[in-house]
């Protein structure tokens, strides 16, 4: 992996060409986050592919089911699933080219350039979790192999606790929503629990949107 100078201006158009590439441009953020970036990979105690290797032996339904019912054992399942109203015109944009506090383009946004055959693999090669809620890093690889094959997703960001991505297949009707609301609530609870209080409300922002943003505290 080399880190790389990106235009804020293009910076997500460029990541989103090389997705299918062999060398894929990745936005990471501010110099701080290549600084947190840079830790993790300092701490890594195993290489890429020693954590890709991994991948083959995961049984992610498996895992999705013991962790929704050890997060279900402690919430109330209607509460926590709300109520499905409509598709949502409020739809997330890319943030990791901008400043979060004024939504500026940010001024020295700095990218990764990474030559990996898939994009799932992504997370490998920053060495990316293990920490609080956030899963190891042959989960996240594994969890993105499912997504790639079943919604056309693409990681085109990773900061120290942000991944975004690009979809070319997303849900189309509310029960397609709905599945891939719980998934990415059993993935990244926050997005959920600081961000849009309910899983229904989660799947009228992914119905036919082409942007994922996932953010562990």
């Amino acid at each position: 992996m080399k880190f790389i100078s990106l235009d804020a201006s293009s910076a997500f158009e460029k990541a989103i060409k090389t997705t299918s590439k062999d060398n894929k441009v990745i936005v990471c953020g501010c110099d701080e986050d290549k600084a947190y970036i840079e830790e993790a990979l300092l701490e890594a105690t195993q290489t890429p592919k020693e954590i890709i290797r991994k991948v083959a032996n995961l049984d992610i339904d498996h895992w999705f089911n013991e962790r929704r019912a050890k997060l279900l054992s402690e919430r109330d399942l209607g509460v926590l699933t709300g109520e499905w109203r409509e598709e949502s015109s409020a739809k997330q944009p890319f943030m990791l080219a901008s400043d979060i506090m004024t939504g500026e383009p940010l001024p020295n946004l700095i990218g990764a350039k990474i030559k990996t055959n898939h994009n799932w693999k992504v997370p490998a090669y920053f060495n990316f979790g293990s920490w609080n809620e956030c899963p190891a890093p042959e989960l996240h690889c594994a969890i993105w192999k499912r997504w790639q094959h079943k919604y056309g997703a693409y990681i085109v960001a990773v900061s120290n606790d942000v991944i975004e991505a690009y979809i070319t297949r997303p849900p189309k009707t509310p029960e397609e929503a709905m599945e891939l609301a719980w998934e990415q609530f059993l993935y990244c609870p926050d997005i959920v629990d600081q961000g849009v209080e309910t899983i229904a409300k989660l799947a009228e922002v992914l119905i036919n949107h082409e942007n994922w943003y996932f953010w562990w505290d």
